[in-house]
């Protein structure tokens, strides 16, 4: 069912028509708060922030644009927030390991044994070099090429001139490419 059609049915009070809003978008927001985390139960958390915001903002949202990019900015933004969080407690207690690797695979994978081990490798080595990225451009890296938006709507959930997240894409790209160059491997 569209977005719209299930905004219009919460907005008269149908709790089915929010469960359904919630299915239909959890796996997405899920992969890309494990992908801006690194943590199952950190992105886990995160979802359910993400949901928890949208039962307020829902009332809100103007069926103007892509319901999508509505709730990615909400996403973006609880990110955001436990990321710039995570620093502060980080810089409090002034030790600690933060590795922060990225593990696992939550893109779903119709292959056999092999092959998902091969891609779960592959995915592993990409998450470990997207921690290695500043935030901004592993966010909107994510975005962009795990989620499949445009540089114009990522600068719109970001918050950021077109030419900023424009920029933060390629720059990210440039860095990912140097980083499989310099240890010899396939560039991207």
């Amino acid at each position: 069912m569209e977005d719209r059609v299930l905004i219009r049915r919460i907005k008269k009070g149908d709790k089915a028509a929010f469960e359904e809003l919630v299915v239909k978008h959890y796996e997405n927001i899920f992969a890309y708060c494990f992908r801006r985390t690194g943590s199952r139960q950190d992105a886990e958390d995160l979802t359910q922030e993400v949901f928890l915001k949208l039962v307020k903002a829902v009332y809100k949202y103007q069926s103007t644009g892509k319901f999508s990019n509505f709730i990615f900015t909400i996403a973006v933004n609880c990110c955001n927030d436990f990321l710039r969080r995570q620093v502060r407690q980080n810089e409090r207690e002034a030790a600690g390991d933060a590795s922060g690797e990225l593990t696992g695979n939550v893109m779903p994978v119709e292959q056999g044994a092999e092959e998902k081990a091969i891609i779960r490798e592959d995915s592993r080595v990409l998450y470990r070099r997207l921690a290695g990225l500043n935030d901004t451009q592993r966010e909107a890296l994510i975005l962009h090429y795990f989620h499949g938006f445009r540089a114009r709507e990522i600068a719109a959930m970001t918050g950021v001139p077109l030419a900023t997240a424009k920029s933060r894409i390629r720059q990210g790209m440039e860095h990912l490419r140097r980083q499989y160059t310099d240890e010899g491997e396939e560039e991207l």
